[in-house]
């Protein structure tokens, strides 16, 4: 039985927009705030570049692990329509289904190995399986490693424009807009780690959800591989051999019957054999009790040994 992806994906996809929606209430509660605290100084925007390329890098991920849950679901039903094709007996379980999908490749790859008369090596077609879907991932696991990173890059350039503003304060002590820069660089440098430590909370536990579908994906089509497909392609000389091994577990059956047989024919033969001996000497025996009889009848009726002519 295969196991559902399509609700699990729908409950991912929620999580999502719910993340989205939160952040977007976010920052339209505080958008005055926030509009007043980056438009102000200049180090300001300095920030909110910083926090909009975070916040855009996240975003990217989420695009795409939104695409790839929707063609994990396809593929799932791919699987199901394949599934109930097999079940229906149909000669070509794969016709009418998308040539690009894993099951048609996978269901393709075992006939093409069957007709050069190859052994079907199930575990490279799972490593290459599993290698080709590795490769959809790049970008995944390329934002899930950058979010940090982005956020310490933001935290030192922030650092370096308060330090910068450090050093205008120690020329001209006087110069307050040198101390604001100073604040707001330190502000940036708090907000940039904080932005980019959230989004990498969210999307790595959405990432753990995705690989979970995945693998679960490439389990559903081991599985029909294992208990349909191969079955339908099984290579002749081990058919043969089995055939064979077959024919001889029958011919030992049929040579012990048959010994069966001989020694019970032979067991007969020699309860025969008493039989005739027993009735020969019933005979003889039978022939001296005649002979006695006739001489006892010979004697009692005074009767001549020779008949008279």
């Amino acid at each position: 039985m295969l196991k559902p992806i399509k609700t699990r994906y729908y409950l991912t996809l929620l999580q999502m927009l719910f993340v989205m929606f939160l952040l977007g209430a976010v920052l339209l509660f505080n958008k005055d705030n926030v509009t007043q605290f980056f438009h102000s100084t200049q180090a300001g925007q300095m920030g909110l570049v910083l926090n909009g390329v975070i916040l855009l890098i996240f975003l990217l991920g989420l695009v795409r692990m939104v695409l790839m849950f929707l063609g994990y679901t396809r593929e799932q039903d791919m699987l199901q329509r394949f599934l109930k094709r097999i079940e229906e007996n149909a000669p070509n379980p794969s016709y009418g289904l998308s040539p690009n999908s894993i099951i048609v490749d996978r269901y393709q790859a075992v006939q093409s190995i069957a007709r050069q008369h190859a052994d079907v090596n199930q575990a490279a077609l799972a490593s290459t399986l599993a290698a080709s879907q590795s490769t959809e991932f790049t970008l995944v696991r390329f934002v899930h490693n950058i979010l940090i990173l982005s956020g310490v890059f933001g935290t030192v350039v922030s650092l370096s424009i308060a330090l910068m503003g450090a050093s205008g304060l120690l020329s001209s002590p006087d110069n307050l807009q040198q101390m604001g820069t100073i604040v707001s660089g330190m502000s940036n440098a708090l907000s940039t780690t904080v932005t980019a430590i959230v989004c990498y909370v969210f999307f790595a536990y959405f990432h753990l959800r995705l690989q979970d579908v995945r693998t679960q994906l490439l389990a559903n089509v081991e599985n029909i591989t294992t208990l349909y497909i191969m079955p339908r392609f099984r290579h002749v000389e081990n058919s043969l051999m089995h055939d064979v091994a077959v024919l001889v577990a029958e011919l030992r059956t049929a040579a012990e019957t048959i010994n069966h047989i001989q020694n019970r024919f032979l067991q007969a033969g020699d309860r025969l054999q008493v039989a005739v001996d027993d009735l020969q000497s019933a005979v003889a025996h039978s022939g001296d009790n005649i002979r006695v009889i006739r001489d006892s009848i010979r004697e009692g009726f005074r009767l001549d040994e020779q008949p008279k002519r």
